[in-house]
């Protein structure tokens, strides 16, 4: 049996749309999906795993499968799992974690045929798949691991704590890039490429606070945020509680915050899973308490990045949210 974990992740990050990405490792368990692969009399599918229910048809998994075999020219029949531990159209990656975990574990069942770059390149057409286009923001550092722009690494602050709080809706990609204008004012697009630059440079330098306050985004969030209950009440009280950035993770409705304090960051977590499972700061109206709550499998964590990517794991276990 060949065993794959591949991580959850944070895209965008305010600053860097589209090619900005993070993979994420709770401070307490795991978050991420597996996929099991070992030889099979008949080929058969199955899904697994808290978020089992949201998987619907036919599934990039299967897809991945069939590319897999269709590049390696190999066909002898598998069991094949997807262990579902994260949400559909949460904003943290849900659809490349299990592209990546897929694409992986099947090379690895047939040989590691294809070898890294062609993996990678299979991952990035099946996430277009899904989401309407090749966006390697998400796909690069679940594979790969660390906070990345683009196909590069770049340093991460020592102390930076992450935190993802997911609400309990689903987002799906295709439809947030909908509510996307077609252009934005050439100010604003180099205003936000200046940010990004120097939010690099500040990284490099060693400078976590000046990284983080470059971590802005004036030109997707205003277009997003209203999609999300009560957004700017939790980003404010984030922001409040220590936060040196927040906003939305990827394309919503996961809320995504940077800290350099423990303990602002277990106040803020606190904050958040109030949010979450609409407690308190709740607008009018019982629609934001309908929507949010852990009922609907929201959930608020503290992470750390996750340096590894997606791995290859024991083959006997349970499956990596159960360890």
């Amino acid at each position: 049996m060949v065993r794959v974990f591949a991580p959850a992740t944070s895209a965008n990050l305010n600053v860097g749309f589209d090619n900005l990405g993070v993979a994420l490792k709770p401070l307490d368990g795991t978050l991420g999906d597996e996929v099991r692969i070992e030889a099979a009399a008949v080929d058969s599918f199955s899904v697994t795993g808290p978020y089992a229910h949201e998987i619907h048809g036919a599934n990039i998994v299967e897809r991945a499968l069939a590319c897999v075999r269709e590049i390696t020219g190999n066909l002898e029949p598998v069991s094949l799992e997807l262990y579902k531990g994260m949400p559909v159209g949460s904003g943290l990656g849900s659809s490349a974690a299990s592209v990546v975990a897929a694409v992986l574990a099947c090379d690895e069942h047939y040989g590691n045929r294809l070898g890294e770059r062609a993996r990678i390149k299979l991952m990035g057409e099946l996430e277009a798949r899904l989401s309407g286009g090749i966006h390697w923001d998400n796909i690069l550092p679940c594979a790969l691991g660390g906070l990345r722009l683009g196909a590069s690494c770049l340093p991460v602050p020592a102390g930076w704590i992450w935190l993802v709080a997911y609400p309990g809706i689903r987002l799906e990609t295709r439809a947030m890039r909908a509510v996307l204008p077609e252009s934005v004012p050439l100010h604003d697009a180099v205003e936000q490429a200046a940010r990004l630059g120097r939010f690099v440079d500040a990284l490099y330098r060693g400078d976590g606070r000046e990284a983080a306050s470059l971590m802005v985004d004036t030109m997707i969030e205003p277009y997003r945020a209203p999609s999300i209950p009560g957004f700017d009440t939790i980003k404010a009280a984030l922001l409040a509680a220590g936060a040196l950035s927040a906003g939305i993770s990827g394309s919503g409705p996961t809320i995504f915050a940077v800290f350099d304090d423990p303990k602002a960051a277990g106040k803020a977590l606190e904050r958040a899973r109030l949010w979450t499972s609409a407690v308190s700061g709740k607008p009018a109206g019982d629609s934001f308490s309908k929507l949010c709550g852990a009922d609907k499998g929201a959930f608020a964590v503290l992470c750390t990045v996750d340096e590894a990517g997606a791995r290859v794991l024991p083959p006997d276990g349970k499956p990596a949210g159960k360890e």
